[in-house]
């Protein structure tokens, strides 16, 4: 019991802790957040993986964009915003069933736990657990030497593996989020599930 204590403490250490909150501080204090995102999501019912690229847009306090060539995905406050090309429609829904992608570095230790860190390289990697009902439940951030979020990667709802890579980073605050929803296209089917 103790040998595994003490190795716990080795993983976690206050080194690795403080490391993953040094990164927290600095996207926290960025003026906004703007990443170029490869998505590669593993999935055992295909034999390949499927590979999007999206550009994500976050502006202090509560407001991020997410856009994809088949989706746009808009956050204000507590309400999302869904655009879908595939299926015609935008979507209103409530954001707490969503988390986005620099809320795991934003607010990592509300909602999850360090295991601890391992250094691959130049690189160290952050193995995170979530508290009670927080979903992705387990995660993965490595960041590089300069504190830069290189990937994030976690088992998204329906049992795939889903890993973001951070292609290009810009810490400066969007010039504007896209609206989609003052006008919806036409041929498109609102759908509010909020109600």
């Amino acid at each position: 019991m103790m040998i595994n204590l003490l190795v716990c403490l080795f993983l976690v250490g206050v080194s690795g802790e403080q490391r993953l909150a040094d990164i927290s501080g600095k996207y926290s204090s960025a003026e906004g957040i703007r990443w170029r995102i490869r998505s590669v999501v593993y999935s055992d019912i295909f034999d390949e993986a499927d590979t999007t690229y999206m550009d994500f847009s976050y502006s202090p306090p509560d407001t991020f964009s997410l856009a994809g060539d088949k989706e746009k995905i808009l956050g204000i406050g507590d309400t999302l915003w869904v655009l879908s090309t595939r299926h015609r429609q935008v979507q209103k829904k409530n954001v707490e069933d969503t988390v986005m992608p620099a809320e795991f570095i934003l607010k990592w230790k509300d909602n999850y736990n360090l295991d601890g860190s391992v250094e691959k390289g130049s690189n160290i990697v952050f193995k995170l657990s979530g508290k009670e009902d927080v979903k992705p439940a387990n995660l993965e951030i490595t960041a590089d030497v300069k504190n830069r979020i290189k990937s994030i990667s976690y088992m998204d709802t329906k049992g795939d593996q889903v890993t973001l890579y951070i292609q290009r980073e810009r810490l400066s605050r969007p010039e504007k989020h896209e609206l989609f929803y003052l006008k919806i296209p036409t041929g498109y089917d609102f759908i509010d599930l909020t109600q």
